[in-house]
């Protein structure tokens, strides 16, 4: 039996070519994906901007899906729908041993440094799967894995409810990271140098939304802080210049998120962060939190579905991708759906 996937041969080239249909292993899930999401890493791997992704590579890595076979000992059954875990870590290393596993030195993610699961069907390790409810629009639940990335900026940053959090860059993960701040209770500022990404920010929630370009920006953030700066900042635009930006516009005492993969050296003081002490964390993929990721999808469906801006057929893989060459705030979060 002949199946098809979207394989990236070089930077904005992909082809939708045939494949066998996969053989399960022992251990192994055979599924098929109902819905597809494209994010931020699969369109920095079509653009050849991903050093970890080596072509030709499958991207693709957030889905719902349908399982066929299971050939584990979880004895899921034949329709079962689940969501993807897509990270595989090493075990031994200094990360693993001691329980964040989330930023494992030797981590494989689905679409990156091993093909992904964007095509017609794919295996997967049975412990990677998340059953979701049979009785729902399971699709909504293709926003689990990028939630569970903005859940997790939420634990490194700790106590919101009540304080100001500064949020740069809100695209895929940004506007994930604007809800869940918000529903933590966070009073929040977005920042960007989209004036459509900015719009989209006050129509989810944030109460102030600044062009990082104006010449007054930062004076604008302290304005509204009375002086102090934000409590948390979030680097979400994979920019340098928006790591200096948030530094600078932590609070004495505050606490610095960097999630986006900036490449570029940022011109960081050290005497900054020591004179305000801050508290300056990364924040790679997520460990434990799709439970709750899944309950927040459950629970409140209305205020994560506006988020998807567009819906294509599998059969339009490559017009999907090409969306994401598009200047930022033109799209969100694209979805691909296959036919049940």
């Amino acid at each position: 039996m002949k199946s098809h996937c979207f394989i990236i041969t070089a930077p904005h080239h992909g082809v939708l070519t045939q494949e066998s249909v996969p053989e399960p292993r022992d251990g192994e899930l055979l599924c098929r994906p109902l819905r597809i999401g494209l994010c931020g890493t699969d369109r920095l791997v079509y653009a050849g901007e991903m050093p970890a992704a080596i072509f030709p590579r499958v991207p693709g890595h957030e889905v719902v899906a349908e399982v066929l076979e299971d050939r584990s000992s979880r004895g899921l059954a034949a329709g079962t729908r689940i969501v993807v875990d897509p990270y595989k870590n090493c075990g031994s290393c200094h990360a693993c041993r001691v329980g964040r596993p989330n930023c494992c030195r030797l981590n494989q993610t689905l679409g990156v440094q091993r093909d992904g699961i964007m095509r017609e069907h794919f295996t997967l390790d049975a412990d990677r799967a998340h059953c979701l409810p049979q009785d729902e629009d399971v699709r909504r639940f293709v926003l689990a894995e990028p939630l569970t990335l903005a859940l997790h900026v939420l634990e490194r940053a700790g106590q919101v409810a009540g304080r100001w959090v500064l949020i740069a860059g809100v695209g895929n993960v940004g506007s994930l990271v604007l809800r869940v701040m918000q529903q933590a209770g966070a009073r929040v500022i977005a920042w960007s140098l989209s004036e459509g990404t900015l719009r989209k920010a006050l129509a989810l929630g944030a109460e102030h939304a600044i062009c990082a370009t104006d010449p007054d920006a930062r004076e604008k953030v302290m304005q509204i802080t009375s002086g102090e700066g934000v409590s948390v900042a979030v680097e979400c635009a994979g920019k340098s210049q928006a790591v200096e930006d948030c530094i600078a516009l932590a609070a004495f005492a505050g606490r610095v998120i960097l999630h986006g993969h900036s490449k570029l050296a940022s011109a960081v003081r050290g005497s900054d962060l020591v004179f305000k002490e801050l508290d300056v964390l990364g924040s790679r993929n997520s460990h434990g939190c799709f439970p709750r990721a899944l309950r927040c999808l459950s629970d409140r469906p209305e205020v994560w579905n506006e988020l998807i801006s567009h819906q294509l057929p599998w059969s339009a893989v490559q017009e999907a991708f090409d969306l994401t060459k598009g200047p930022s705030g033109t799209y969100s979060k694209i979805v691909l759906d296959f036919p049940d």
